[in-house]
């Protein structure tokens, strides 16, 4: 039974703490998005949508599907992580499948998925 919430503590809300991922993270990226890690305390995301995708309606959009996404997969992720996810052009238009697939392939890649994890 997964738990499907998305509580606060899981946020990384502050702009610095946003900084000191980009600046210290490692940075990984496939044609959908690009993830940025960072060890640290808990399990926290970041999500980023920049200008270049839209106006607020389709930002906001495309961060609700990332949330969406996050919350599906997030017992799948190993904990110990600060997360930054940023959004690229073709997720716009994307389900909510591509999204997963987008924020899975990336965790693959960074090796932060549980090993009981699917895949």
């Amino acid at each position: 039974m997964h738990n499907f919430s998305f509580p606060k503590s899981n946020k990384l809300k502050k702009s610095r703490h946003f900084q000191f991922v980009y600046k210290r993270g490692k940075c990984l990226a496939n044609s959908l998005a690009v993830l940025y890690i960072l060890k640290g305390e808990g399990l926290q995301i970041g999500l980023a949508a920049g200008k270049k995708l839209g106006n607020a309606v389709v930002r906001n959009h495309v961060k609700r599907m990332m949330r969406e996404a996050f919350r599906h997969h997030r017992t799948e992720i190993q904990a110990g992580y600060h997360l930054i996810w940023v959004a690229r052009n073709k997720l716009v238009r994307a389900n909510l499948a591509t999204y997963e697939t987008a924020l899975l392939d990336l965790c693959r890649r960074a090796k932060i998925l549980n090993e009981n994890a699917n895949g």
